[in-house]
């Protein structure tokens, strides 16, 4: 008797992680898909030119950058208050070789 109430004791939060884990990849913001048309480098990561898509938790500032063919994909920050669900502004810098991906608003 005691063994079993121990047990759902951990059962229970347990589940209630797991649960409440899966609710969170659910509420993930998605931006529409848009073009880059050249190829960039976001951080240290080069990503192909191609059609992407930004993933979002909500309530996280940590944006996820997602080439939706390849599945290539980089993380940046994005500053809370400016980012809308559908619409995303990305800033980019050019470089010697390459174009520099540097704020995604």
């Amino acid at each position: 008797m005691i063994n079993r109430a121990l047990r759902a004791c951990v059962i229970l939060p347990c589940a209630a992680l797991i649960l409440g884990s899966s609710a969170m990849q659910a509420a993930a913001i998605k931006s529409e898909k848009f073009s880059i048309p050249f190829e960039f480098q976001v951080q240290k990561t080069i990503l192909p030119a191609g059609e992407y898509r930004i993933q979002q938790a909500d309530g996280s500032n940590v944006a996820v950058l997602v080439n939706t063919r390849t599945g290539a994909s980089a993380q940046l920050l994005r500053p809370s208050p400016t980012h809308e669900e559908g619409k995303a502004r990305l800033v980019f810098e050019d470089g010697e070789s390459r174009h520099f991906l540097k704020h995604i608003y």
